[in-house]
């Protein structure tokens, strides 16, 4: 009787607010669908005001479809699908495939659909100031979604947008070096980069120079955009701190149509906000100056193994010894990548910014005794020093998986009992035996005091992280 009452009283509830609700919105944008939707003339008036750098959005899967069907270009698009070089070259390509929602996708049938769908409609290829100025100026006049893109790696879906337009920056390329940047609160070595700038090219040329700078671990992470503004962890996170943590100061562009300079002395509340506080959200960052550190060189260890031959005990008996010691690698500056799931373990790589090939050997003992000794397993390891710290593309895979990621910051308070430790690894576990592909854990310690105690937005869950833990499905 009473579970009848209340959902008459709640469908009578629900009847009189969406009877009685708000109008909807109108400050909802506008799609290509829409009555209201730019004419061609208009957008051949737009184009015109910045420079013929319009960009209409064909979807890089067009020639698998229906009447565009190219068999030998279709192949290519196949064939290059995970190489991120791929969808760089593409105005509007996104490497995480799942936020294309099959829009254009080269793998199904040539008579399935090919249509733009989520990938931005149009997309401007900024070379000036102007050309982000006039974007902003067209967007607002025709309340259409607004975008900003780089390269397309990003795991968020935020460089896209159905009928959206954006302003890609990848063409802006322009690196300034200083050998003594000064300023209120730094002086040293530092380099400024333009929004196009990805982290290979930052690490390269600080290499000739000898230097180090906080970058994506992947090659193909542009620097200045949604990497630093939300935070960006790096293989020398452990040892100075994570991208957000290096910035001296920005140029950006605000939604007024301005371009002003951000830093602890200007603007200080936007620099505040832009220094880890989120990609695409304060402003549109045309550069960035950031510090660079001495490179002093670097230790880097390969190892993996599977489960052949060990009974599932064994195997969770070697993924709980691996996990409780990461600890005592991060606090002295190390950073691992590791990928495990109930068949195979690796770290790809472990990165020990000054450390020598001895004290990584002597931090890694306990586990070496206990694959040799306790459980006999056979497996692959390799540990080179460099002199030089070697540019990421060295180290790091740089193809596209396609698996789909779900992320957690785990605090360093995981291990601090056998208790919270046991909980955790119950969790691994769980989630192991569900059926998730892998677990990638990213070990690193970005503190306040490895950052320098900066005064930023970063998300306080970094200053006491231990590990950042991405199952993959």
């Amino acid at each position: 009787m009473w579970n009848t009452f209340l959902a008459f009283v709640i469908t009578v509830l629900l009847e009189y607010f969406v009877s009685n609700g708000p109008e909807p919105s109108s400050e909802c944008r506008i799609l290509p669908q829409d009555d209201n939707w730019p004419k061609k003339n208009i957008w051949e008036s737009f184009n015109r005001s910045v420079d013929g750098r319009l960009i209409r959005t064909i979807p890089i899967g067009t020639p698998c479809h229906q009447e565009n069907f190219d068999l030998e270009k279709c192949q290519y698009v196949q064939d290059s699908w995970h190489e991120p070089e791929l969808h760089l070259a593409s105005a509007s390509s996104m490497m995480d495939f799942i936020f294309a929602n099959k829009s254009c996708d080269p793998f199904t049938a040539k008579t399935d659909q090919c249509i733009v769908g989520t990938y931005v409609q149009y997309a401007v290829n900024v070379s000036e100031v102007e050309h982000v100025f006039k974007t902003i100026e067209f967007v607002k006049q025709h309340n259409i979604r607004f975008v900003v893109r780089n390269t397309g790696h990003d795991f968020m879906g935020r460089s896209t947008g159905t009928g959206a337009v954006s302003v890609w920056m990848h063409h802006l390329q322009d690196m300034e070096w200083f050998e003594n940047y000064t300023s209120s609160t730094y002086s040293g070595p530092a380099v400024k980069v333009q929004a196009g700038i990805m982290g290979y090219q930052i690490s390269e040329e600080a290499e000739k120079r000898g230097l180090v700078v906080v970058v994506g671990e992947c090659p193909t992470v542009g620097f200045a955009g949604g990497y630093l503004q939300g935070g960006g962890h790096s293989f020398i996170t452990s040892s100075y701190g994570l991208a957000a943590d290096q910035t001296l100061s920005f140029e950006v562009i605000t939604m007024d149509r301005k371009l002003v300079i951000a830093s602890p002395t200007e603007n200080e509340d936007l620099y505040w906000a832009l220094s880890g506080g989120g990609g695409g959200t304060y402003g549109i960052v045309w550069s960035v100056t950031v510090k660079a550190f001495l490179d002093l060189g670097a230790t880097s260890a390969y190892l993996s193994f599977t489960s052949d031959g060990l009974s599932r005990d064994e195997w969770w008996s070697i993924l709980s010894a691996w996990n409780r010691g990461t600890p005592n690698l991060t606090d002295t500056g190390i950073w691992i990548s590791s990928n495990y799931n109930l068949e195979h373990f690796s770290f790809a790589p472990l990165f020990a910014p000054n450390h020598s090939i001895g004290s990584v050997m002597s931090l890694l003992a306990p586990l070496i005794h206990l694959l040799d000794d306790e459980f006999k397993v056979s497996y692959n390891f390799n540990i080179e020093h460099h002199d030089k710290t070697p540019v990421s593309s060295q180290e790091m895979d740089n193809k596209i998986s396609g698996f789909q990621m779900g992320g957690r910051i785990l605090p360093r308070s995981l291990w601090d009992s056998d208790e919270s430790f046991e909980a955790f690894m119950g969790v691994v576990k769980v989630i192991l035996e569900g059926g998730v592909h892998s677990i990638w854990d990213v070990a690193m310690r970005p503190t306040m005091e490895v950052a320098g105690h900066p005064n930023n937005a970063v998300h306080p869950a970094w200053r006491n992280a231990e590990r950042m833990f991405n199952p993959t499905l």
